[in-house]
């Protein structure tokens, strides 16, 4: 019950991979844990390239790694420091990278919360959304807040007694995630953002709790001339900032029995250009079954609107994108799995944003986590 929200976000963030982390380190409460994986994906066409791996729409292989450091130290009795830095590596077939994908330190002061700083996803994300975040590929189509792992964020989190609370604060940093923001390629410069998420988690009934989770975010994007944005027609398409809100309900839990989970989330642009305000909204439903055995199915829809205040003047057209994803995963061993994932077209709009969505697209992969 006195568990900080600490613990749950490095679970979440880790995933499968801390589950076989191996401690290299450990002496008088100073310990260094690695973990990490190596997996190869085979896309069908479309797949391919909306994962990186070719831009001409072939069946392909791609092939990754991920590598990461857990690290905790003890500073009093009832405080301790940690830091996490995790990578992904070679993360497609066309080039070598080694990128931060989260990056934190910290202190976690136990029945008190835990403070970080670093780059990581906002409240919103950790507090609501990530609990309809449950697939490899194909998933997160209704949701504004996956990809947004920033820079320059402070968190603080509690969680006791069944309530979980976080808030972020995002400091200015240039050409970050923003998910949504159709005229920038989904990249800004940030002048500061901030965002705040609570929950509660019943103890269980029948399968597993029952859990509300509710979040709001904003952000607010730099003005000065440099971050000045325009289109191909010299019109200015600057953005001046967003609010998100978000709303959950689920039941059970992702890994073993069922799992129900319902998210409804918003965010609305505020552009320099008044006329060329926007919303974007979305929804996911998750029905899932995990088996004893190590087998897991799960399935849903996943709605996402683009809803232009004018369309006359923004370009775009109040569209839709349904999704249905179908994943079957088994656990041959606690360090090896393979799975198969399917996304389906159920009607999305011809001139939705992101015309991909209209194709069907399938994957088979197996990943070995260490």
């Amino acid at each position: 019950m006195k568990k900080s929200l600490l613990a749950l976000a490095v679970a979440s963030i880790a995933a499968a991979s801390v589950a076989s982390a191996a401690t290299v380190y450990d002496k008088d409460g100073t310990s260094m844990e690695v973990y990490g994986r190596v997996q190869a994906v085979a896309y069908s066409t479309y797949g391919s390239d909306a994962m990186g791996s070719n831009s001409y729409y072939d069946n392909s292989i791609q092939t990754s790694g991920r590598l990461g450091l857990n690290l905790r130290t003890p500073l009093t009795d009832n405080i301790a420091a940690f830091a996490n830095a995790e990578w992904d590596v070679a993360d497609n077939d066309t080039t070598d990278s080694f990128d931060a994908r989260y990056l934190f330190v910290g202190a976690d002061f136990g029945k008190y919360g835990a403070l970080q700083a670093g780059r990581f996803e906002d409240a919103v994300y950790q507090g609501v959304t990530a609990y309809t975040d449950v697939y490899e590929d194909w998933g997160c189509y209704g949701q504004l807040a996956d990809g947004d792992k920033r820079d320059g964020m402070i968190m603080y989190s509690w969680s006791g007694y069944g309530f979980d609370f976080a808030a972020t604060y995002g400091t200015a940093k240039d050409d970050q995630s923003v998910e949504g923001a159709w005229y920038s390629d989904e990249e800004l410069d940030i002048d500061n953002s901030y965002s705040v998420a609570v929950g509660y988690s019943s103890p269980d009934v029948l399968f597993g709790p029952i859990s509300v989770r509710l979040g709001f975010g904003s952000a607010h994007f730099q003005d000065d001339v440099g971050s000045a944005i325009y289109d191909s027609f010299g019109n200015n398409v600057t953005y001046d900032r967003y609010n998100q809100y978000a709303a959950l309900l689920s039941w059970g839990s992702i890994d073993v029995g069922p799992y129900i989970a319902a998210m409804y989330n918003i965010r609305d642009f505020s552009m320099v250009n008044s006329d060329l305000d926007y919303k974007v909204q979305g929804v996911e439903a998750v029905l899932a079954y995990g088996f004893e055995c190590g087998v897991s199915i799960r399935t849903g829809y996943q709605w996402l609107n683009n809803d232009p205040d004018n369309e006359q003047v923004s370009g775009y057209k109040n569209s839709d994108a349904h999704i249905i994803p179908v994943y079957v995963n088994y656990d041959v061993s606690p360090n090896f799995n393979v799975w198969a994932e399917a996304r389906f077209d159920a009607g999305t709009d011809d001139d939705f944003v992101d015309d991909s969505l209209t194709e069907n697209t399938y994957s088979v992969g197996a990943r070995y986590t260490f």
